[in-house]
C-alpha cells in the first residue's frame, strides 16, 4: 500500500550567489547584500509556504557549524554574507522562529570522477560532441546572464523554477554527459551514476530524515540544477506532496 502523502516539500531552485565557482558556468550575480529589498521580496513570498524545517546545500557532517552560524545570526552577532543560505534560509527561518537550519548535502568524489574530466575525455575522444556541449552551455549561460541582468531576484528565481527551465537544466545531463563514452569506457555515465544521481539520492534521504511527524512542511533551498531530480525523488517516494515553486514566487 502506498503511504498517504501527508508531509509537503517545496524545492526552491537558486543560483549560487558567492559559490558559483563550483559550477561549470559561473553567473555574475553581483552582491545580494546591496539588494535587500529584492531579497526580502523573495523571503516574504516563500514564507507563505509556512515551512516547519528548512534544508540547505551544506554538508551534513558540518551541521554543527551551520547551526552555530544560524544561532549567531538570531542573536544579532553575525552579519549575513552574500550567500543564498544566509540571504534566504537564515532570514526565513528567523522570521518563523525556527531553532535551526538543516544541512542535507553530500559532496564527495567517492566512487566518481570530477565533472571537468568528462569534458576532457569528450574533447579527446569525441571532439564533435565536446563542441556541442560547449556551444549549448555557452548559449544557455549567455541567455541566463542577460536575463539575470535585467531581472529582480524574484523574477530570476521564478524563471529558474519554471517547469520548462527545470527540465532543460536536467536535460543537458542526459543529452550530453551520458553520451560521453568510448568503447567500454562510459565516462559520462560514471560521473552521472557514481556522483550526480548518488548525490541527489543522498540529499533526498537526508531530507527524509527531517520528517518527525505527519504534518512536516520542508523547504529545500538548493542549486537549481538539483531541482528536477529532487522533485522526482520526493514525488516517486509517495511520502510527500511536492509543491510548485511558481505558486509562491509568481
Amino acid at each position: 500500500m502506498i503511504q498517504a502523502q501527508t508531509s509537503s516539500v517545496l524545492v526552491l531552485g537558486t543560483y549560487h550567489m558567492s559559490r558559483g565557482q563550483r559550477d561549470v558556468y559561473r553567473m555574475d550575480s553581483g552582491d545580494a547584500r546591496t539588494k535587500s529589498d529584492e531579497v526580502r521580496e523573495v523571503v516574504e513570498r516563500v514564507k507563505t509556504f509556512k515551512p516547519t524545517k528548512i534544508a540547505v546545500e551544506y554538508d551534513m557532517v558540518r551541521q554543527d557549524l551551520l547551526h552555530e552560524q544560524y544561532q549567531k545570526f538570531t542573536r544579532g552577532e553575525l552579519e549575513l554574507e552574500n550567500d543564498e543560505i544566509h540571504q534566504f534560509a537564515f532570514q526565513i527561518a528567523k522570521d518563523l522562529g525556527h531553532e535551526s537550519i538543516y544541512a542535507v548535502d553530500w559532496n564527495r568524489p567517492v566512487g566518481g570522477i570530477p565533472a571537468g574530466y568528462v569534458y576532457e575525455f569528450a574533447k579527446e575522444v569525441q571532439p564533435q560532441l565536446y563542441e556541442e556541449m560547449l556551444r549549448s552551455g555557452d548559449e544557455a549561460h549567455a541567455k541566463d546572464q542577460e536575463l539575470m541582468n535585467r531581472s529582480t531576484i524574484r523574477e530570476y528565481l521564478l524563471h529558474l523554477n519554471k517547469d520548462t527551465e527545470v527540465w532543460k537544466n536536467h536535460q543537458q545531463y542526459i543529452k550530453y554527459y551520458a553520451r560521453v563514452a568510448s568503447d567500454d569506457y562510459y565516462t559520462g555515465i560514471d560521473w552521472l551514476a557514481n556522483y550526480w544521481y548518488r548525490r541527489n539520492l543522498i540529499i533526498y534521504t537526508n531530507t527524509c530524515r527531517l520528517v518527525k511527524n505527519d504534518n512536516e512542511r520542508i523547504l529545500v533551498i538548493y542549486g537549481a540544477g538539483h531541482k528536477h531530480l529532487l522533485d522526482q525523488f520526493f514525488r516517486e517516494s509517495g511520502l510527500f506532496q511536492v509543491e510548485k515553486t511558481e505558486e509562491y514566487l509568481g
